[in-house]
């Protein structure tokens, strides 16, 4: 994760990592981890082929900033995230009395620019044992992301166009990563996933209309996704401008990408007092729902900026017990992934889930109307099975299997929504109650 403020010289000590940044990393190994037990359920399935990016490797070691302890950045975590996922995989199958092992066939690609960097990297990762894997399972590139890209993508191309791949790109600032690069990736590898960091601070705070600005804008692609001299004007004369501004150019991001399914990561710095968003792109609503989950899991803060299904995840090292030590400030929040939070995620779905499936007569297979949500919610699938199951208890909801046979207890991706044919209104007047436990 190479960064500017942060700089590797072999003989020297590792840079001190930022607060912030730990948090990233965790949602990183926890992701991938995730990701590969999730997409692997399956018994059938003997192997799976990944390929995992990081296009700003930085040194691969920092200074723990709590105790000065060495901290492994994010290549190794990557690699160590595989393995146990793995292990994980194969002990469920075990469990299960799944005689065939899986097995996980892994490609690694660290990228660092800044020569006395990936000479760092390089001198750490062979330290820990796996300078025996270069040029087998595990590519170190001196070079740019963006210089890096094409020949990775034919690699990956090679080996079949549809192998699941997961791009992580921390970039420093916003300009690192052109779009046409971030639209190349989807259309070229189907099955692709990006994770960006974007700082909309600097965006934000210096935007104007000089050339300079405009050039920063045109390097990557979004000179026309978003009207400067508009949006200032509009700053004159309204307070709410930074709202305004942050909404514009989450819409611009996500139609610049080339994505169908995103999720904003909200993160301030502790050091800088800035904001960035962590941004998982992705063309398929599992990945997605994957990701959502995680935020749940990791309870996290996230912020709303306001706007019809608009809603941004967030997270301040400020409020983070597992680094501060303190407890979460934001178990009674609106916005904090706890049970408050999820109550109130619930109570919004019983409310529009049924307008929603309105518009669809003869009903709505479930994959379909999470495709049509997903964006718009902080709710995972498994969120919308427990509203569906509610409202099919409360005769507000028909929940059909394949054969049209009535489900009252559950929910499959085989399964129809639709509202009841002769539907009474009498339920709608009072409360449904929900038990968050």
């Amino acid at each position: 994760m190479a960064k500017k403020e942060y700089d590797w010289r072999i003989g020297d000590e590792p840079p001190k990592i930022g607060i912030h940044s730990l948090a990233k990393h965790r949602v990183y190994e926890e992701y991938v981890t995730h990701y590969i037990q999730v997409l692997n359920t399956n018994p059938r399935i003997p192997e799976f082929r990944l390929t995992l990016i990081d296009g700003f490797a930085g040194g691969g070691v920092y200074r723990d900033p709590l105790n000065n302890s060495h901290y492994p950045g994010s290549p190794l975590r990557l690699i160590k995230a595989t393995e146990a996922a793995t292990a994980a995989v194969n002990v469920k199958r075990q469990q299960e009395s799944i005689r065939a092992p899986f097995t996980l066939q892994a490609e690694y690609f660290f990228i660092e620019k800044k020569k006395s960097n990936y000479e760092y990297l390089s001198r750490y990762l062979s330290e820990q044992g796996l300078g025996t894997r270069f040029e087998k399972d595990i590519f170190l590139l001196c070079s740019e992301f963006t210089k890096s890209l094409n020949g990775i993508i034919k690699r990956i191309r090679k080996s079949s166009e549809n192998r699941r791949c997961i791009f992580l790109l921390d970039q420093y600032g916003y300009g690192e990563v052109p779009f046409d690069d971030i639209r190349t990736i989807f259309f070229q590898l189907p099955n692709a996933e990006i994770i960006l960091t974007f700082a909309t601070d600097p965006l934000i705070n210096y935007m104007s209309n000089t050339p300079e600005y405009f050039k920063s804008l045109q390097r990557i692609g979004m000179d026309k996704a978003l009207d400067i001299n508009g949006l200032l004007e509009y700053k004159d004369d309204n307070k709410d401008w930074r709202w305004f501004i942050q909404l514009e150019l989450h819409h611009a991001i996500k139609s610049q990408s080339g994505a169908k399914h995103y999720t904003p990561f909200f993160i301030v710095s502790k050091e800088s007092k800035r904001s960035f968003w962590l941004i998982h792109l992705s063309n398929h609503p599992r990945a997605r729902d994957v990701m959502t989950q995680l935020h749940w899991r990791l309870k996290n803060h996230f912020a709303h900026y306001g706007g019809p299904g608009i809603r941004m995840f967030g997270y301040d090292p400020e409020r983070d017990k597992q680094i501060t030590h303190l407890e979460d400030l934001f178990f009674r929040t609106e916005y904090s992934f706890d049970e408050t939070a999820k109550d109130r995620t619930i109570k919004s779905l019983v409310v529009q889930l049924p307008k929603l499936i309105h518009q669809y007569p003869d009903g709505i297979p479930f994959p379909e109307l999470y495709r049509c949500i997903a964006n718009t919610t902080p709710a995972t699938s498994q969120h919308i099975k427990e509203v569906a199951i509610l409202l099919s208890g409360a005769k507000e909801l028909e929940i059909r299997g394949p054969k049209n046979e009535h489900r009252s207890s559950r929910v499959t991706d085989k399964d129809i929504l639709r509202l009841p044919r002769q539907k009474s209104f009498v339920l709608l007047g009072q409360p449904l109650v929900w038990n968050s436990g």
